[in-house]
């Protein structure tokens, strides 16, 4: 079989349906042979960035996230996307065509190259953002892509691969059996040791609580999570980036955790079981969260660390994941502290608030998400862009489940639109809605062209604040560097030739406005975008805590005030 239809052959077998990506000359002999596969199909972004964020939706959608580029000036294009995927465990796969290989062992000049005769440099810079990064050869394609594919599931984490151009035509031999990615469920003794420590302090302790990161979500560990805790009623919550990922409505959920409802319940805990627990400003708001005090069972998908009494050494399990030592925890515990008595206050149930009366009121953020909230529903995907779209939808109380997809920790402008045509590729028959700002939106709003092209129907809800209000917050609260023009954006769409038929556009200055708009959108089956129109300094609290952070963190006791 040729290096390419083998290289596709075991993209299908691992579950890939779409492609993401932008023709260039080093990858169109493989492009040829994508366009004759039967299973995998090209989905041509406007630029390599925008093809990395989609395949990083894709990914998040439980397809696997797939990406081609050219060499050079493409992969450089990309990596900041990938380097996303790195950072909030995406297991991307990136695929660069590459000049052939005897150019590259003649040391010829070449075009996409810096001219030197050097063809490392870019592969030098994928490996900082990769799991695992090699050069497709004859002589060990199929273990090199058998390699690569492996690692990215195992790790979370992407993977890069060079296809010379002048080799995807090459005949080789390839073994005959199915690659799969599926987890395999480990049974070691480090796991029942693990098991056994971890069941010893929760004995000991009188007031255990479980936290959750982003891991735990990659890793597939939440089910386990909640029924440990539903199991022995114990608290738990997540950080910010795990947001919105519990699988089943649970009255031991606590939501994001630090956060003012349950400080006390989240400082007077004993034992803190920390599930693939990544100490950052992000995950700790600002790092407040202080376990300093308490005994740590430290989680992650690779290894257990615990804590124990009497010794000043933790005791650490290499090769007991998170989701196998919880589960080989409970039938050791269940029988005895299921029964203990609650020592934390459960949630106050829910407020129902009367329905705002529509008015003349100018829209405001808070008030717009706070309909979100009742507009979102269970099994809909719902997608954030990094600023105050992402801090105003990681606190609402929204239906289980749903598909919630924001780059929280990386925080790349204009992520979300592209990383909602990946996601709406992974997941067509779903409704998917997405709330991005007037500043992300310009940095990726060519995608809006695919989306189209592809006839797909999201539900944009566009905040229109006349800039980057999240930067307003942190510095320049007047200046002009954090404006941006302000576009006629009823007119995007029809710019990028969508059919006026198949298109719904709303502008909403008011709270009627707004209510008006949210009806006529929730069974649209055309493209909605709705342009929310905002003051520049409209933001909720936790923008302005976040802001106020992060000046002081970043600039220091001398630095300028935001005046």
């Amino acid at each position: 079989m040729r290096i390419g239809d083998f290289l596709l052959r075991r993209l299908s077998e691992i579950g890939t349906t779409h492609i993401f990506g932008v023709p260039g000359d080093y990858n169109m002999s493989f492009l040829d042979q994508l366009e004759g596969h039967q299973s995998i199909q090209w989905v041509g972004t406007c630029n390599e960035l925008n093809a990395a964020y989609a395949a990083d939706g894709h990914a998040r959608s439980g397809k696997p996230g797939v990406l081609l580029t050219t060499y050079g000036v493409g992969c450089l294009s990309a990596i900041n996307g990938v380097a996303g995927a790195y950072c909030e465990h995406v297991p991307l796969i990136h695929i660069s065509g590459s000049p052939p290989s005897h150019a590259v062992h003649d040391r010829v000049s070449l075009h996409h190259s810096l001219l030197d005769g050097g063809y490392r440099n870019v592969h030098r810079a994928f490996t900082e953002f990769t799991e695992y990064a090699a050069t497709i050869s004859p002589l060990d394609a199929v273990h090199i892509i058998d390699h690569a594919l492996v690692t990215a599931f195992r790790h979370r984490r992407p993977v890069r691969l060079e296809l010379p151009s002048d080799l995807t035509h090459v005949e080789i031999d390839i073994p005959y059996g199915v690659l799969t990615i599926i987890d395999e469920a480990p049974n070691t003794p480090q796991i029942a040791d693990a098991a056994e420590t971890l069941a010893r302090e929760l004995a000991r302790s009188q007031r255990p609580l479980l936290l959750f990161d982003l891991p735990a979500v990659r890793w597939n560990a939440v089910e386990t999570i909640q029924e440990f805790c539903a199991t022995l009623d114990i608290p738990f919550g997540c950080t910010a980036p795990a947001t919105h990922q519990i699988t089943k409505p649970s009255p031991q959920y606590l939501g994001v955790l630090p956060s003012a409802d349950h400080q006390g319940t989240l400082a007077s805990a004993d034992l803190v079981i920390a599930c693939g627990l990544n100490i950052s400003d992000v995950t700790t708001s600002g790092f407040t969260l202080d376990l300093s005090d308490k005994t740590i069972a430290k989680l992650t998908p690779a290894y257990t660390q615990i804590a124990t009494e009497g010794s000043s050494v933790p005791a650490v399990y290499y090769g007991a994941g998170l989701g196998e030592v919880l589960a080989a925890t409970l039938p050791k515990v269940a029988g005895s502290l299921s029964t203990r008595e609650r020592w934390w206050p459960a949630p106050a149930p829910t407020a129902v608030e009367a329905e705002p009366e529509p008015s003349d009121d100018p829209v405001t953020e808070q008030f717009f998400f706070s309909r979100l909230e009742s507009f979102v529903r269970e099994g809909d995907v719902l997608i954030a862009e990094t600023g105050t779209s992402g801090q105003n939808t990681v606190g609402l109380s929204l239906p289980v489940p749903i598909r919630y997809i924001n780059q929280s920790s990386w925080g790349s402008i204009g992520y979300a639109l592209p990383a909602l045509l990946g996601a709406f590729t992974a997941s067509p028959q779903r409704r998917h809605i997405l709330c991005t700002g007037d500043g992300s939106f310009q940095v990726t709003a060519q995608e809006l062209s695919t989306i189209i092209r592809h006839g797909f129907t999201p539900i944009i809800f566009l905040l229109n604040n006349s800039g980057y209000t999240i930067e307003r917050a942190i510095l320049g609260k007047h200046s002009p560097y954090n404006d941006v023009a302000n576009w006629t954006y009823r007119d995007i769409p029809k710019v990028f030739g969508i059919d006026e038929d198949h298109y719904l556009y709303r502008s909403c200055e008011t709270r009627s406005d707004v209510e008006s708009a949210l009806g006529d959108c929730a069974d649209a089956t055309s493209l909605c975008l709705v342009e929310i129109k905002l003051a520049a300094l409209d933001m909720p609290e936790v923008t302005s805590a976040v802001g106020n952070f992060t000046r002081r963190y970043d600039y220091g006791t001398y630095g300028p005030a935001n005046e």
